[in-house]
């Protein structure tokens, strides 16, 4: 299973799912243009918004552990962790689909 499919999330032992926002300047621009500050608390805040949209029962499966400088969290089985890349990488590919997610998002519920 290469992890490099589901860019820009990595996969980790026990379930875990990361990226390293840091590493990642176009999603910090991205971010930032919308006056975002592009952090994992962030990256959480808009993940949830998303999943609500496309797939609401993945949020029983995953616990959030977000950190200033990378999004983290964990699935409670293999299963839930690849749905969770699997539903949300060609989101983050697509710069224009997830600007449209970020452009759209409840600003009171994004903590950054």
């Amino acid at each position: 299973m290469e992890s490099t499919t589901y860019q820009p999330f990595q996969l980790t032992d026990s379930f875990g799912i990361k990226a390293e926002i840091e590493l990642l300047p176009v999603y910090m621009g991205l971010f930032a243009s919308y006056e975002y500050e592009p952090n994992g608390y962030c990256w959480e805040s808009h993940i949830i918004q998303i999943l609500e949209k496309v797939n609401p029962g993945l949020l029983d499966h995953i616990e959030f552990d977000p950190e200033a400088g990378g999004f983290y969290a964990y699935a409670d089985s293999q299963e839930k962790q690849l749905e969770f890349v699997q539903t949300l990488s060609p989101i983050f590919q697509d710069l224009g689909a997830l600007e449209q997610y970020i452009s759209t998002a409840d600003r009171d519920r994004i903590d950054d």
